[in-house]
Parts: structure tokens; C-alpha cells; sequence
């Protein structure tokens, strides 16, 4: 999602037009940043997707996507049993993570906060929140209300100022109430290229959200490798895709690189921060 924000910035950022000389810059600082903090900060653990509920997830969509969805519907009910909430996303999109939470048993009210407006708005009389969206600017956002639980997926990297965005975020929950955050990792930079403001390293993550987080390494050497041959190659350089083009054979490789991910669960395409508060 981006944002408005402080403009003073030396990140340059990937969304957008950009010339030759700015994607050479982006590269070169993401990737002296990302060395410069490899092998600090906490440690993480791997999310190995159950392949059951991964099959039914395969619709052609990027690993980390796939693994994603897997891991809000296995991991958050272990965090907040389903129960009435109130929810805030950051970074809603369409707001299907509503949906999400409905499937999975959550209910009471959802907050969904966006630049821009893409927001379905149209639910079933039956829908179990209540829905509420706000097209304004992330930094300057606060719920009408505390809530219990927090989500953004794919959207801090995309902040212009993401420290001082999550620096606002402790204030805004009820006592017991938990952050969920998906962000791309390091070693994304291979499969994302030019893609919002920056990638997140455990160091990092450690320094934006203070020490007491829990880290959870989505995907793996397969995710890694499956996107950056089969999505990013052709997608990006020679405007084909493979995975819409032959749906049946990238299933296929999907699940291979699942598998190798289990084997060598080593350069992640993303991280999960929990925080808990």
C-alpha cells in the first residue's frame, strides 16, 4: 500500500516509473543493506504449510502468497482462538482478508485502511463483521476504537515511513491484543527486483519493532528458486507467464519447491512479526 508520508527520504523506491540509473541505485542499496545486516538479529523459525491445505490454496499465485494464506489460516487461531474481534488491516487492498477471517471462525468488527480505494464493499446480509473502510494515509491513521488484532500483508515495505508508522502501532491496542505482519524478506530482492521502498532482514524487524517479536521464515530455497525462474524471468523480461499459460505443470512445481523448502528452509521470500502486546 502506498502511502503519503515524510518525503525526506534516501530510500528510493520501486514502485513506479523508474530510469535505468534508478534501478541500478535501488539494487545496489537494497543489497549493501540487506548484507550489511545478514546473520543479526533474532532468530526465526520456519512455517512448513501443511501440504493439504497448500493444494487447495494453488491457484497460480506467487509461493509466498500461497504460503501466506496458509499460515494466517493455521497460525492466527493458535494466537487468538476465534471470537468476536475488533480487527484493523493496514493495507487492505480489496479486503479479502475479512473473508479470510470469516472462514476461520472470527468475528465483530473490521477496520480495513488504504491509499488507495480497490475495497469490495459488498457482503452477504449474514457476514459476520462489520465493515468499515477508511482511504487515508497509513501515518496519520488512528482506529475509532482499541482493537484486539492487527494484519498487514506485503504493505510496511511499501511506507515511505515504516519506523515511524510501527512506532504508533502499540497505542492503538486493547491489553492482550497481537500484530501479524507479512514483509518481504532479504533474499527477496532476487525474485522482486524493483518492488517498494526496502526489504527486512531479522535485524531489521528487530530494530523497527523492538526485541520482543517472534519471527517466522515464510518459504525457503524452493519458493525462492520457483519465482524468481518461472515468475520473475519470464513475467518481468519476456512478458509471458508461464504459471497462467500452463496452470497444471506450475501446480506441479509449486509443490516440488514446497518440498525443497522443508529440506532447505534457508533464504526466505518473507517473514511473519508477531508482536504481542
Amino acid at each position: 500500500m502506498p502511502a503519503l508520508g515524510d518525503s525526506k527520504q534516501n530510500e528510493v523506491c520501486g514502485d513506479g516509473k523508474m530510469s535505468a540509473g534508478d534501478r541500478v541505485c535501488y539494487l545496489w542499496q537494497n543489497l549493501w543493506r540487506n548484507l550489511a545486516t545478514l546473520g543479526r538479529g533474532p532468530a526465526a523459525r520456519s512455517f512448513a504449510p501443511d501440504m493439504a491445505r497448500a493444494r487447495a490454496e494453488m491457484s497460480g499465485q506467487s509461493p509466498s502468497r500461497l504460503i501466506t494464506n496458509v499460515f494466517i489460516d493455521t497460525e492466527l487461531p493458535n494466537l487468538m482462538p476465534p471470537r468476536q474481534l475488533d480487527v484493523l488491516e493496514v493495507g487492505c487492498g480489496a479486503g479479502a482478508m475479512a473473508s479470510r477471517l470469516a472462514v476461520l471462525g472470527y468475528s465483530g468488527s473490521y477496520t480495513g485502511v488504504d491509499i488507495q480505494d480497490y475495497f469490495k464493499r459488498e457482503r452477504g446480509a449474514d457476514f459476520p463483521f462489520t465493515i468499515d473502510f477508511h482511504r487515508a494515509d497509513a501515518h496519520t491513521f488512528t482506529p475509532q476504537r482499541p482493537i484486539d488484532l492487527m494484519i498487514s500483508v506485503s504493505t510496511l515495505e511499501h511506507i515511505p515511513s515504516d519506523a515511524k508508522l510501527i512506532a504508533r502501532f502499540p497505542g492503538f491496542f486493547k491489553p492482550g491484543g497481537v500484530e501479524v505482519h507479512i514483509l518481504p524478506a532479504g533474499a527477496s530482492l532476487l525474485p522482486y527486483l524493483w518492488h517498494g521502498y526496502r526489504q527486512y532482514t531479522p535485524a531489521k524487524l528487530a530494530g523497527r519493532f523492538g526485541p520482543d517479536i517472534e519471527l517466522v521464515r515464510i518459504g525457503g530455497l524452493g519458493s525462492l528458486l520457483l519465482h524468481t525462474l518461472v515468475i520473475t524471468a519470464p513475467e518481468m523480461f519476456l512478458r509471458r507467464s508461464p504459471r497462467r499459460a500452463w496452470p497444471g505443470v506450475y501446480e506441479k512445481m509449486m509443490w516440488l519447491a514446497l518440498r525443497l523448502d522443508r529440506v532447505l528452509p534457508v533464504c526466505p521470500t518473507a517473514y511473519a512479526v508477531i508482536r504481542k502486546h
